[in-house]
């Protein structure tokens, strides 16, 4: 009887061993759909598409306007900056590696970029385009009627080819062989001391890879992190996809909502257990991290940015025509740099 407990416990150890989260090397290409593999013509047709701002309601936006190539696939704000001079609720995601996720937009509706392309042009404050008359557009360009042929050799210009086209395009924008990654591929002198530091309070005290794990390091999942709402949009409580870390600190705000404007501020939110309003439960704890112990965290994270991505001078230039006027005449943009220490004035489109 004793024999088969001690058989019992070691074989609960070692699948509670083989179920604890841990980091992974990324490589390789994102997985795509049966009915969309990639060909050379359907990536290059999704690209001049992407940045096409004839996919727009008053042909004055592309995907281009907000993921814009040279910001690795961002705005530079805060905050998306809608249509009608109006600051929308939540931040641009980035594009970099989003072949690999599993669901879109920070609610994650819909699973496939397929799905996702057209949501931009059916709200109203971001592109403004019923996608049936999109298509239309395409079908009246006698260029884009050859490069459909090319690309879908026999079918009739649909949305859903258009969607087919960009998705591939977008699966291409790929990010990885970090330092991180060429650690864990065996490269021992890849990270310097504090990035090791770092990686095992990530792992460890901090407990991060709870959420943050994988290749992607994220876990797909939805987690209420204590992070409050903006202006009364959204509701308390509301749990938001976990975030890849890869590529952190080219952000120029963090969160659901932009709310915190450098990745030391995102530490300290996590440090403090976050700020849940009265009568809400974030479902993360105070680390008791030191001063010290951030600044190793910052350097793993840090160590996180990939080389391996889409060359970002050889894409076209993004339109950035959101045509705001203050008064006292037309702003001059202000500058606002990405990264760890982040920026005193918050990147919001109305500061500028």
């Amino acid at each position: 009887m004793r024999y088969l407990a001690i058989v019992l416990a070691l074989f609960l150890s070692i699948g509670l061993a083989a179920e604890q989260p841990k980091l992974e090397p990324l490589g390789g290409a994102p997985p795509y759909p049966a009915d969309n593999p990639p060909t050379e013509a359907k990536v290059n047709l999704g690209e001049e598409l992407f940045f096409d701002q004839t996919l727009s309601g008053d042909n004055r936006r592309s995907c281009g306007t907000c993921h814009k190539a040279e910001l690795y696939f961002m705005d530079g704000l805060s905050r998306a900056w809608g249509l009608n001079e109006s600051e929308l609720s939540r931040k641009t995601p980035g594009l970099l590696n989003v072949g690999w996720q599993k669901s879109m937009f920070f609610d994650g509706r819909v699973k496939t970029l397929e799905k996702q392309v057209p949501k931009p042009l059916e709200n109203y404050l971001e592109m403004d385009l019923d996608p049936v008359e999109a298509a239309e557009r395409i079908k009246s360009d006698p260029y884009y009627v050859r490069a459909f042929a090319k690309a879908f050799p026999g079918e009739e210009i649909t949305f859903g080819l258009i969607a087919k086209a960009i998705a591939s395009y977008e699966r291409t924008l790929v990010s990885y062989d970090s330092d991180v990654d060429r650690y864990l591929l065996g490269d021992v002198e890849a990270l310097n001391p504090a990035a090791i530091r770092g990686m095992q309070l990530f792992t460890g005290k901090a407990g991060c890879v709870r959420c943050h794990n994988g290749p992607l390091l994220t876990d797909h999942d939805f987690h209420y992190n204590g992070v409050p709402e903006r202006d009364g949009h959204g509701k308390p409580g509301t749990k938001y996809k976990t975030q890849s870390l890869r590529d952190s600190l080219r952000r120029y705000s963090y969160m659901h909502n932009g709310l915190l404007m450098n990745i030391r501020q995102v530490i300290d939110h996590y440090n403090r257990g976050g700020s849940a309003p009265a009568g809400f439960e974030a479902e993360i704890r105070p680390l008791g991290l030191v001063d010290g112990e951030k600044e190793d965290l910052v350097a793993f994270l840090r160590s996180l940015d990939g080389r391996v991505n889409r060359l970002l001078d050889q894409s076209p230039s993004s339109p950035d025509v959101f045509n705001i006027r203050k008064p006292g005449g037309e702003q001059q943009p202000a500058s606002f740099e990405p990264g760890a220490e982040g920026v005193a004035q918050d990147p919001s489109y109305l500061n500028r």
